[in-house]
Formats: structure tokens, sequence, C-alpha cells
């Protein structure tokens, strides 16, 4: 079991397409002082795309936890073999609790899996098993899981995503038949979240705020013509 100061709470989880796509992108722009969530959306990505992608550039120590980037940063901004290289260098420093408790040129997907959802975060055990695996084979390190078939989750359909939303009690009573909620997400509930369910929360939630706006725009315009009425 890994000690309690050296365990990462929860293992890096983003989809291969995600990562790939931030690895093409890096080589072509000159090295960001500090990587976040405006900056990845400036790279093309979503929103709901740059959540996990940014646990997983802290977890590879690309990153630091402020966001500034590391000499493991400009190392990716490389091509070809020395690309490989670097990013083989990485995972392996990133994953040395792992190496060094399993053989993953012999051992099989579900021992993987298994380190992960006994060392880090179970209900993401498996998408950071296909992230690792991924990531081994784009940095050549040879794999027997890598070309086992992914299982599908095994978190019932009605625990997964938009479960982790905590909808608590109206703040205040209802006034006028209108009911008030006060809508919380913390890390934990976005560790466990698909990044489409994150992603449709952040649009929901802009869809929201536009409607509030609106609407507050038409009662503004609904006032002002009454009171234009009540002075003629």
């Amino acid at each position: 079991m890994i000690a309690a100061n050296q365990r990462k709470r929860v293992a890096p989880y983003a989809p291969k397409g995600t990562v790939s796509e931030f690895f093409d992108h890096i080589r072509y722009v000159r090295t960001p002082d500090k990587v976040d969530s405006s900056l990845l959306q400036d790279y093309g990505m979503s929103e709901g795309q740059a959540f996990p992608l940014l646990s997983t550039l802290k977890f590879l120590g690309v990153i630091e936890s402020d966001g500034t980037s590391t000499p493991a940063f400009k190392a990716l901004q490389t091509g070809g073999d020395e690309f490989q290289a670097a990013l083989n260098e990485i995972i392996r420093r990133a994953y040395s609790d792992l190496f060094n408790r399993l053989d993953v040129s012999r051992d099989s997907r579900d021992k993987i899996k298994n380190f992960f959802s006994r060392n880090y975060s179970p209900p993401t055990a498996e998408r950071a098993t296909a992230l690792f695996l991924d990531l081994c084979g784009e940095a050549g390190i040879a794999t027997a899981a890598g070309d086992q078939p992914r299982q599908a989750p095994s978190t019932p359909a009605k625990a997964k995503g938009m479960r982790s939303l905590r909808l608590p009690p109206p703040l205040s009573p209802p006034d006028s038949g209108r009911v008030v909620l006060d809508v919380r997400l913390t890390e934990d509930d976005l560790s466990v979240m698909e990044a489409a369910d994150i992603e449709a929360v952040f649009a929901a939630a802009g869809k929201i705020q536009m409607a509030r706006t609106k609407a507050h725009a038409q009662r503004d315009e609904e006032r002002t013509a009454t009171k234009e009425d009540d002075g003629k």
C-alpha cells in the first residue's frame, strides 16, 4: 500500500484523445509561464475537457500545482524519438509507485486496474487504467495489457456523473412559488464525473445565466413601460 504522504488522491483519467491533442498542440506554441483552464480553451479545448487534463498534467509533473509549467513541459514540445523518450521518463517518474509494484510487461489489465482502485480512487480506476496504458503505448513502454479490451465501468449508471451533484434544501422559504437551490460541485464531485457530464453542467449553468439575464431585462422593460403609462 502506498504511504499516506506519498499517495495521490485521484489518479489521472483524462481521455487519450484530449491528452494527445494537447501534446500535438504544444509543439507549435511558446512555453507558457502558467497553464490554466483559460489557456487550454485558447488551445481549442472545452471547459469540460480542461479539468481532467489539468489534473493529468499536474500528476505527470508537466505543471506545478499552481499551473506553472515545469521543464517536463518543454521536453514534451519535441517530436519523434526525443518526445517519446521524454514521455517515457515522465511516465516512469509519475507512476513510480505502480512500476515498483507491478511488471506491466507481464501483468494483466485487471491487476493494473486493481492497483488504481486500491491506492487511488475506485470510481475512476478503469479510466485511470485506460489512460496509463495509452500513455505507455505512446511512450513506447511495452505492456501486456495494452491489447486487452477495456471493461465497462462496474459502477451502476445511476451512481455515475450527475449523481455527484449536491442539492441542499432551499436557502430560504419559497417566495411566490419560486424555489431557490444552492448547487455546489466540489473537486471530489468532478473527479468521478465523465468529461461530457462536466461539460454539460457548465453548459447548463451558462443557459440558466442567459435565461436569468433575459428575464431580468424583460422585467426591467415592463417596469419602465408601467412607469411611463402611469406618468401619462
